[in-house]
């Protein structure tokens, strides 16, 4: 008897856990993609088995989305968990067709990734920094330090352990970061000063995760959170779309810009595994275009007449 799909995607996800290292947040969201689509076939009075899913099914998926007011971004996302899903189906042949072939996910606009200013990003560690309680403004700030000088990922951020940080060496280690790769980051004196001040009042609960609540317990995703929303709310800055990842860009993009980081150096950094991911942080305004092009060795040099 054929295993139902819902089944097999449960398999799917102690996979991505387990042997590919994804963080629980993605695989949190292949499982909410490909529910929407079990949803959707049954609905259709399809069965929810690998045999029912065909080129035609999942190009009616994709309709349906549509139709749904689904960014294609968000669309594009769909496809790409429910192809690798398939992938996962296929290497393990439990299926030896595949319905995704033929089925393209939509042309997404070019959108270049929202960044703070230099001006803004002080802002927001004055924010972070401004809490009536000591002990929250003191976390707070390490945590915003923490992003905005390393460049790393919230779930990173979140599971950092005390053993991750080396004060003496100025150096923090990410382990099981996404595909489960471990880089080895430098610590500004900013971020290297913010974490020795946070962890000298570091209360204990008997667990070695780095940031805590003022209970001394592990501090998760939603409280983390709520706690970007009161420092971004405290900061005054008015543009669109920032989020906690915005830190990741502004880090990105500001080293770039110093002329002191170059793309290869920045992808290890960023622990990016292909330099095409990493380089939609060469976004460059005319400004910047101009003062490159004035930077040239011969400019304001006239040719002879």
């Amino acid at each position: 008897m054929q295993e139902t799909l819902d089944t097999l995607a449960q398999d799917f996800f102690v996979y991505l856990e387990a042997e590919r290292g994804y963080s629980a947040l993605t695989v949190s969201a292949y499982r909410s993609d490909l529910s929407q689509l079990f949803a959707f076939m049954q609905q259709s009075g399809a069965a929810l088995e690998p045999d029912a899913v065909s080129t035609h099914t999942a190009r009616r998926w994709v309709v349906h989305l549509r139709r749904e007011g689904l960014s294609s971004n968000t669309i594009a996302r769909h496809i790409y968990s429910l192809r690798s899903f398939w992938r996962y189906l296929l290497d393990f042949e439990i299926v030896d067709h595949d319905p995704l072939r033929q089925v393209s996910p939509p042309k997404r606009p070019e959108r270049l990734p929202t960044y703070l200013s230099e001006t803004e990003l002080r802002q927001l560690l004055q924010a972070a920094a401004e809490h009536r309680v000591e002990y929250c403004a003191i976390r707070n700030y390490a945590i915003i330090a923490t992003f905005a000088y390393t460049g790393i990922r919230r779930g990173e951020l979140l599971g950092l352990r005390l053993d991750h940080v080396d004060l003496s060496e100025g150096t923090l280690r990410i382990e099981d970061g996404k595909g489960g790769k471990t880089r080895i980051l430098p610590l500004l004196d900013e971020a290297g000063d913010a974490l020795a001040e946070w962890l000298a009042v570091r209360r204990d609960n008997g667990h070695d995760r780095v940031f805590t609540t003022t209970h001394g317990n592990r501090l998760y995703a939603s409280r983390l959170q709520i706690i970007w929303k009161s420092i971004l709310e405290r900061s005054g800055i008015t543009k669109r779309g920032v989020t906690m990842h915005t830190l990741r860009h502004t880090f990105a993009t500001l080293l770039l810009r110093s002329g002191k980081c170059d793309l290869a150096s920045l992808q290890k950094l960023l622990g990016h595994s292909r330099l095409d991911t990493t380089a939609i942080y060469l976004h460059v305004g005319p400004q910047q275009l101009r003062e490159a092009v004035e930077g040239h060795p011969l400019a304001g040099e006239r040719s002879p007449t």
